[in-house]
């Protein structure tokens, strides 16, 4: 930290208390990031323990992250979405599984309540055409990443010399998902969840995202029986999406497991098929 500038890193501090939700990364290099905050315009380069160092625009930022010289320790690349209304912070348990497997894996975090699904799209494409050293780059979604995801491979599967290499997504409504078709027509909804939350209800945005052209694993969570967690959704479900809404039409590998939707990411045989997968 510049302590010549403190009242000024404290004043940024305190103007963004639950900033988890309004901060995107927008690059990533070694343990580093670089978030823009989607309510000021502003820009901020944080270190692996998710201090920040440097507060400026997205140019600045970027010098002084060059100027670290940063390197991943491995190329294959796995960046780790969560879904919506939640933070970087819900997929720890999963990434740090991942970086045992030796993976160079990293939980993004992007302000899934102000903008849709393209807006989000369109961040972390800037990300991956800035990474460096990378060869191959996988996903690992929770719910709402997934589509994100969907929405980035739709327009390219190569960046700065990196190829899309695998797919997984949790608890992902790739049908769409009917609950929020029904809650939609609450007006306290909207304000609730933003413009994403449009985006997860069936026949709307989900109608303009191709299916995964790379291997995926979709994981469901449910009861393995025709209730599953939520008596109003129809058959198995996780509580928030129905087991059918989270298959594809393309070929891809399928696990079901006993969990409900908010903690998918957290379970263990759900993260011990994540790193068999992309192991594999």
């Amino acid at each position: 930290m510049d302590w010549s500038n403190f009242e000024e890193h404290l004043k940024n501090e305190i103007q963004n208390i639950g900033g988890r939700y309004i901060w995107t990364d927008m690059m990533i290099q070694g343990d580093h990031h670089i978030q823009k905050n989607v309510k000021s315009g502003k820009y901020r380069l944080l270190n692996g323990d998710r201090n920040v160092l440097y507060n400026g625009s997205l140019c600045k930022c970027q010098a002084e992250l060059e100027k670290l010289d940063l390197k991943f320790h491995c190329d294959h690349l796995v960046l780790l979405i969560h879904g919506l209304g939640r933070h970087a912070g819900i997929m720890k348990k999963c990434t740090a599984a991942l970086r045992d497997a030796g993976f160079a894996a990293h939980s993004l975090n992007y302000a899934t309540l102000f903008e849709d699904v393209v807006h989000h799209a369109n961040h972390f494409e800037y990300l991956l055409n800035h990474i460096q050293g990378i060869k191959k780059v996988s996903f690992v979604t929770h719910s709402l990443g997934g589509l994100v995801v969907r929405e980035i491979l739709k327009r390219n599967l190569n960046w700065n010399g990196a190829k899309a290499h695998k797919l997984v997504m949790m608890g992902t409504p790739n049908k769409g998902a009917q609950i929020a078709e029904f809650l939609g027509r609450l007006k306290a909804y909207e304000i609730i969840v933003g413009p994403s939350g449009q985006d997860v209800k069936p026949r709307q945005k989900l109608n303009e995202l191709p299916e995964p052209q790379i291997p995926t694993l979709i994981i469901a969570g449910g009861r393995g029986n025709d209730k599953g967690f939520n008596p109003l959704l129809s058959g198995d479900n996780d509580g928030i999406v129905s087991v059918d809404e989270t298959r594809l039409d393309v070929e891809h590998e399928f696990l079901l497991i006993h969990s409900i939707h908010t903690i998918l990411m957290d379970n263990k045989e759900a993260i011990k098929a994540t790193v068999k997968f992309l192991s594999a």
